[in-house]
Order: C-alpha cells, then sequence, then structure tokens
C-alpha cells in the first residue's frame, strides 16, 4: 500500500482510496475521490503541494499519509488519438513507437498525462490540429495513431 507522503515529486499518480479518519470527509469535500489524477508538486518540511485534477492545493504532511496512490487508473480504455473527432479531449497516457519517433513526439510536448482536443480536421481527414499546453500543433494521422489515450468523463475535465 503505496501513500502520497511517499510518493514521487512530479509523477502522475491516481487516487486508490481514502483511508479512513478524523479527517477523510474534509479530503472528500477538496475533491478527493478514487481514481482522481494527482500530482505531488513540492514537499518540504511540513507541507505538500499537490495538483488534483486541474486545482492546484497546499496540504499538511499529515493528510498524505491517509491516501492512497497507485500507478494506473482503473480500467481504462485505450485508444489512439487519431480515433478522436473535433471536439474531443484525450489524456496521454503512452506513446507506442520508440527511438527517435518517441524522442520527437515527446518534444512537441506529447508526454504522459497531456490533455490534448482535436481542433480541426483536414477536409480528407489528414493532418489533425491539436491543441495542448496553450498551443495548437499540427500532427498526421499516422503519427497520431501511436499515441494511446483515454476519453476523460465530462465532469472531470
Amino acid at each position: 500500500m503505496k501513500t502520497l507522503n511517499t510518493a514521487r515529486i512530479g509523477q502522475i499518480y491516481y487516487i486508490d482510496k481514502i483511508l479512513k479518519s478524523a479527517h477523510a470527509g474534509k479530503l472528500r469535500e477538496l475533491g478527493f475521490s478514487s481514481d482522481k489524477e494527482i500530482v505531488l508538486l513540492s514537499l518540504d518540511g511540513e507541507n505538500a503541494l499537490l495538483k488534483i485534477g486541474n486545482t492546484r492545493l497546499a496540504l499538511s504532511n499529515f493528510y498524505l499519509q491517509d491516501i492512497v496512490i497507485k500507478n494506473e487508473q482503473s480500467e481504462e480504455n485505450l485508444s489512439s488519438l487519431s480515433s478522436l473527432t473535433t471536439g474531443q479531449t484525450g489524456v496521454v497516457r503512452f506513446i507506442d513507437c520508440q527511438g527517435e519517433m518517441k524522442r520527437r513526439l515527446m518534444d512537441m510536448g506529447i508526454t504522459r498525462g497531456t490533455h490534448i482536443t482535436v481542433h480541426k480536421l483536414a477536409p480528407l481527414g489528414d493532418p489533425m490540429e491539436l491543441h495542448l499546453r496553450g498551443y495548437a500543433l499540427s500532427l498526421r494521422k499516422i503519427d497520431a495513431e501511436k499515441i494511446k489515450i483515454v476519453i476523460p468523463n465530462q465532469e472531470e475535465i
């Protein structure tokens, strides 16, 4: 059982459960729920800075020991980025290629946990105009096929 106080800084985790304690209800009110994405941004002596979903939150280390985490979400349905249609959003889980191609995609900002929205498709469907990290990127469908994503529920976006 891995808790948030033992997590690596910058690594994406998912909440497995909140241990029963006096402050479990307060953590749930703050948005801590099962399968929610969480990242430990910084950790100093008594305080931690977290990113849960799209919200940054400062918590005392005292609370971190009651948050059980895991590396992957439960029952994710992976698909390729090329399968998205205009207006759909996906979250990158991994890039299914090696070497130079993988490095090039990662250099463009396509990394695990990145939210990507399909903004436009060319008349014949290739290339795709994507929006990620505050900028637009055009990508060939053959390259988008190598990017494996999961489509989040609308209430989580």
